[in-house]
Parts: C-alpha cells; sequence; structure tokens
C-alpha cells in the first residue's frame, strides 16, 4: 500500500474532495456561484479550452464517444497481456490499474464540476436581469399563447420562399439561406454576440456550434443537442426539423455562456433568435416559446389550446406537421423507444442531481420567464 501511496498521480485523488467542496460552497452562496465560479473560475478554464476545441470543424466529443469502446477494449487487452506476461508482479499491476482508474475518475468529475456543475447555482436570469416571475393565471397564459401565434405566423411569413419546399417546411441546402450547418452555426454565434450586448453575462468570446454527424441516432433517444464541458463544444442534432435548428443551436451555445438550467437556455435562445436579423432565426425563436406555452396551457385548459391550433395558419402547420411526422417515424424504429426511455431516466436523473428537482419538467418553466417578459412589457 505504501508504494502505491508513493505514486506521484495519487495526488490527483485530492481533486474529489476539492470538487466536492465546490460544489458545496455554491449550493450555499449564489454569490460564490456566480463570480466566484462562473464568472472567474469556470472563464479562466473553458477559454483556452474552447479555442483549441475550435479549431477543429468536427465534434471531438463525438468522436471520443465513437471510439471509446475500442479505445477501452485495447486498454483491457493490454492489460492482461501485461499480467500474462508479468506473472510475478500480478497484485501490484492490479493496483496500479485501480489507482489509474480513480484518476480517471478525480479529473474527469473535477472538470465537471469547474466547467459545469456550479454554474446550476448561480444568481438565475430572471433576479439578474429583472423579470419578475410569479404566479400567473390561466387566462393570463392564454393571452401569451395567443400573442405567440401571432409572432409565429409574422415571422414565418417574413421567410424567403427559396427557403420553403412545395409543401411550405422550412429547408436548408444549396442555393438556401442556410445551405449547410455550418451556416447556421455562424449565425447562431452571431445572435448571441449581439444579444450579449444587452446581456453581459452573456459575454464569451469562444467556441461555437458543431453538427453530429450521428444525428439521427441521437434522435433514436429524443435528444436535439447536448453541451459537453469536457471537450467544451456545443453539439447540434441536425436531422430534425430544419426551424428548430437555430433555436437548438443557440441553446446549447447558452449552455456553454454558463447557463446551465434548461428554462434559463430556452429563454436566452428564445431571446437570441428573436432579436437576430435573420427571419428563419425570428421564426425558430417564436416557434420556441409557442410550442412550450401552448404545450403548458393544454395541460391546464385543453379547449383553449385548441382554440388557438385550429386558427393557425397553414404556413406554421406545415411545420408542425412535417415536425409531427419525423418524430412519429423515429419512435416506430424498434430501438427508439428503449433508447428514449434509458435517455429520459439519464436526463431526469442528471437534472435532478444537479438541482433542477423538476427533472426533465423544468424545460416547460421557460413559461414564467415568458409571461414575466410580457406582461414587464404590455
Amino acid at each position: 500500500m505504501k508504494e502505491i501511496l508513493k505514486l506521484k498521480r495519487t495526488r490527483l485523488f485530492m481533486l474529489l474532495p476539492i470538487g466536492a467542496l465546490f460544489i458545496l460552497l455554491a449550493r450555499l452562496s449564489p454569490f460564490i456561484a456566480e463570480y466566484i465560479f462562473a464568472r472567474g473560475l469556470y472563464k479562466i478554464l473553458s477559454l483556452p479550452l474552447g479555442l483549441v476545441t475550435g479549431i477543429f470543424p468536427f465534434s471531438l466529443a463525438e468522436l471520443i464517444i465513437v471510439l471509446s469502446p475500442f479505445i477501452l477494449l485495447s486498454v483491457i487487452i493490454c492489460f492482461v497481456a501485461r499480467l500474462i506476461k508479468n506473472k510475478e508482479n500480478r497484485g501490484m499491476a492490479v493496483k496500479k490499474a485501480a489507482v489509474n482508474v480513480l484518476c480517471f475518475i478525480s479529473v474527469a468529475v473535477f472538470l465537471f464540476i469547474v466547467l459545469c456543475g456550479t454554474n446550476y447555482y448561480r444568481y438565475t436570469f430572471a433576479s439578474q436581469y429583472n423579470l419578475n416571475v410569479k404566479e400567473r393565471t390561466v387566462e393570463e397564459l392564454k393571452e401569451l399563447c395567443v400573442y405567440l401565434k401571432r409572432k409565429a405566423e409574422e415571422s414565418k411569413a417574413a421567410v424567403d420562399k427559396k427557403d420553403l419546399d412545395e409543401k411550405g417546411v422550412v429547408v436548408f441546402g444549396e442555393n438556401r439561406t442556410y445551405e449547410d450547418f455550418s451556416d447556421v452555426a455562424r449565425e447562431a454565434k452571431k445572435a448571441m454576440s449581439r444579444l450579449a450586448e444587452d446581456y453581459e453575462t452573456l459575454k464569451y468570446s469562444t467556441g461555437g456550434a458543431k453538427e453530429v454527424m450521428l444525428s439521427k441516432y441521437m434522435s433514436y433517444g429524443s435528444i436535439v443537442g447536448i453541451f459537453i464541458p469536457f471537450t467544451m463544444e456545443a453539439n447540434v442534432n441536425t436531422d430534425v426539423a430544419a426551424y428548430n435548428r437555430p433555436a437548438d443551436t443557440c441553446h446549447e451555445l447558452a449552455h456553454m455562456r454558463g447557463y446551465m438550467k434548461e428554462e434559463e437556455a430556452n429563454y436566452i435562445a428564445y431571446l437570441a433568435c428573436i432579436n437576430s436579423d435573420e427571419p428563419i432565426f425570428n421564426y425558430s425563436g417564436y416557434m420556441l416559446a409557442f410550442v412550450i406555452a401552448t404545450n403548458a396551457l393544454y395541460d391546464y385548459d385543453s379547449d383553449a389550446y385548441w382554440d388557438i391550433m385550429e386558427g393557425l395558419s397553414g404556413k406554421v402547420l406545415a411545420d408542425i406537421n412535417y415536425e409531427r411526422e419525423y418524430w412519429r417515424e423515429i419512435r416506430s424504429h424498434e430501438m427508439a423507444e428503449a433508447a428514449e426511455t434509458i435517455m429520459n431516466q439519464v436526463n431526469d436523473t442528471y437534472l435532478k442531481a444537479n438541482g433542477q428537482e423538476s427533472g426533465v419538467k423544468s424545460y416547460g418553466e421557460m413559461v414564467d420567464l415568458l409571461l414575466a417578459e410580457y406582461f414587464g412589457e404590455n
């Protein structure tokens, strides 16, 4: 045991209690979470990391995930071969392997905490920008939905005809405004930077969104995007309906800029999109808000929900129907049900572990922010 403790790498074990202390401090004090971690340590560490990974046009996180089974298998084979070759030192080899595994876990947990975990406990976006979040009536929610319906219809009407297919569905591709995802990612970064002029906590100078090549497999797990703190990459599913991609991209960029709570990332994405100069971004932002708000309305007044949906313009319905058919087809695949169940459970557990007690339901809490904004200005 003494020989093991003499290994210099065992010092990495200290990262676990240090990380635990950081989380405890962040939980106890939003001030520390905001000014020491979110605006301090997080940016100090994430900026250079984002600069390095941003050099690569593809997702390093996706590459690592794809290669990880082969890497793990290679490590196991080499370890077993070493045990067979060195019969006399098998005990020490096993102990060193265990130390290596614990070192890896210590570093991974610590990096997760400082690059992501503590940001869950920072001051809320609402408190930072004086949004009056409070209980609202169903009538107020209905009024918000009617407003968002109108804005969605207006923004869809402003979309250039070259960006629609024969059914009126928003599409990307050759000879269209956005030929590929790199165009969307570029505009999303621009939209977030423009928003940061009014919201100083969103200022960030590195990193961007990246397309996931295996996007369809993400859809099987009902994942439209994921922020990977270890590589400082905002990964976006590009197989889903095109009109969703601007908002999905801005959502992941909001995580990259230090806002980890889902409702806040959704709201920030909405703001970035509707303040963009690009009609498709405007439409994507209003549709994000409209869908979330009307889903909330349905839970409280289904008749009011159907009144709004029945009067929805055919131009907007074209995208909704396309998206509905897309997810129907995805979920009909034999692997989709199991994958979705597993990913929902993992995501729910992850959110609750990081202080979002409502788990996956926290996605709907964006409505509170939308209501605060709407009735704060009208």
